[in-house]
């Protein structure tokens, strides 16, 4: 007598799933998915504003589970309304409030509307978005009507194998697609919340301003305080140094939620800015929960010696007077604020003289470099996103990959997004060595803007480096 394997997931709906809480129509589209998955929960009723939506939660069976790398329960949303609204997808979020984040499918998730027009509108709002979830879009009507089995499993492989996960060409401001960095952003944070400060450094394109914004995400969701300053803007790098200690102190107050008025001017001129920011940052500080902050200096070489886009900043002293100002604050109330400093290459906290002044950073920041990808980190990134997308990486080409590109993240992935663009046919399908050999030659022709873009700022700003790479 064969055994019963009691692991395999059957479809079916589950005997506390509540069918009676539905409508009519609600319940036929629920048994035509009842019949390839199965229906685990009847989940809520919920509202967003004058919005009502139901979702329910279904796992895949093993099917689908090999067809397209999921594991856990997926969100399935009813859309009632007969004009689908970007604000639909709100309602996965708030869905995925209500469950625990190791249940629930974070990357695909299924609408179900009365738009039928939906498909057309979904796909054309993910294009605007590509760090959302993988949508699958049906309507009430082909879902009631329809009795063939292939049906959904063609609907799912149309809107997983279509999408390009690897084709990012901006930081990610998402957790959703970010891999290979938790080590690397706890233990910034741990810096900070010790009262130390951090620097990270690197190449264009290595990742440092997804770990930015991973960071920002990581204080925002624990209850902490930043403050994000981009150097490479003009509003930023054009102010002289006192300037910009007066715009610290009043986005300090916007971030904080204080009106904080600066009714005299001249309280921030150059001989009597350095005492008024300590005065009022510590007035900030204390108006509130005492948190320490974080303040993120993003392209600090926009604002450091002979690389600063603004003359006072690239030739002046405006460097060291802005940094003893912040460095002899830090010394006074190390339980106020830290920072970190984000570039291209330390050279601004390792030179000990500057502008005929002492560094007031030298030796007081540690030199940290993002690190390349390890092969393991590159096997969970490209593994994943590739599975999703009905590829399947031979074991050998994860170590291949880190060989041929250093383990810098955003190459392999366009290299990975060139791979995904050659691959013809049905899905899944297997991505093998003599696949890997044909498309690396083809890379190798269109990537030279890349590493032009990459290594540019070596060339234009530290030549000696650029002349050792």
């Amino acid at each position: 007598m064969v055994g019963i394997d009691k692991t395999k997931t059957n479809p079916g709906i589950h005997k506390q799933f509540l069918l009676s809480r539905f409508g009519d129509r609600e319940q036929t589209i629920i048994r035509a998915f009842a019949r390839q998955w199965y229906l685990t929960s009847s989940g809520n009723h919920l509202r967003l504003g004058a919005s009502e939506y139901d979702y329910f939660l279904m796992k895949p069976t093993p099917m689908f589970s090999e067809m397209f790398n999921i594991e856990r329960e997926i969100i399935v949303v009813l859309s009632p309304y007969p004009n689908f609204e970007p604000c639909s997808f709100d309602f996965f979020d708030a869905a995925q409030r209500e469950l625990s984040d190791l249940r629930v499918e974070s990357v695909c998730r299924v609408l179900i509307s009365e738009d039928p027009e939906v498909e057309r509108k979904v796909t054309d709002l993910l294009k605007t978005d590509p760090e959302q979830p993988i949508v699958i879009p049906f309507t009430y009507k082909e879902l009631a009507s329809t009795h063939d089995d292939f049906f959904l499993r063609n609907r799912f492989r149309q809107h997983f194998y279509t999408r390009d996960l690897f084709g990012f060409l901006s930081p990610l401001r998402k957790d959703l697609y970010f891999f290979g960095r938790s080590q690397l952003l706890q233990e910034i944070v741990n810096k900070h919340r010790s009262n130390e400060h951090t620097g990270l450094f690197g190449l264009r394109k290595s990742g440092k301003t997804s770990i930015i914004y991973a960071i920002e995400r990581h204080l925002r969701a624990y209850g902490g305080e930043f403050l994000s300053i981009d150097c490479e803007s003009p509003s930023i790098h054009g102010l002289r140094w006192f300037e910009l200690l007066e715009k610290l102190v009043l986005s300090y107050a916007e971030r904080r939620g204080i009106k904080f008025k600066m009714d005299d001017k001249s309280r921030y001129s150059e001989k009597r800015a350095a005492e008024s920011f300590s005065k009022d940052i510590l007035t900030i500080y204390k108006s509130g929960k005492q948190i320490p902050l974080l303040i993120l200096f993003d392209e600090i070489e926009r604002v450091s010696p002979r690389t600063g886009s603004s003359l006072h900043w690239r030739d002046g002293s405006d460097f060291v007077y802005f940094w003893q100002t912040l460095r002899g604050f830090y010394q006074r109330h190390q339980e106020v604020f830290t920072y970190m400093l984000v570039g291209t290459n330390p050279s601004c906290v390792e030179e000990s003289v500057i502008a005929g002044h002492e560094n007031p950073l030298f030796g007081s920041i540690p030199s940290q470099y993002v690190p390349p990808f390890t092969v393991e980190q590159t096997r969970e990134m490209v593994r994943k996103l590739g599975r999703y997308m009905g590829l399947r990486f031979d074991e050998m080409l994860y170590a291949k990959l880190v060989e041929d590109f250093g383990g810098h993240p955003f190459l392999m992935r366009q290299f990975c997004s060139e791979i995904n663009r050659q691959c013809v046919g049905d899905r899944p399908t297997n991505v093998d060595r003599v696949l890997y050999v044909k498309v690396m030659a083809q890379f190798q022709r269109s990537a030279i803007d890349y590493l032009a873009s990459i290594v540019s700022v070596l060339r234009d700003w530290y030549p000696d480096e650029y002349d050792m790479l």
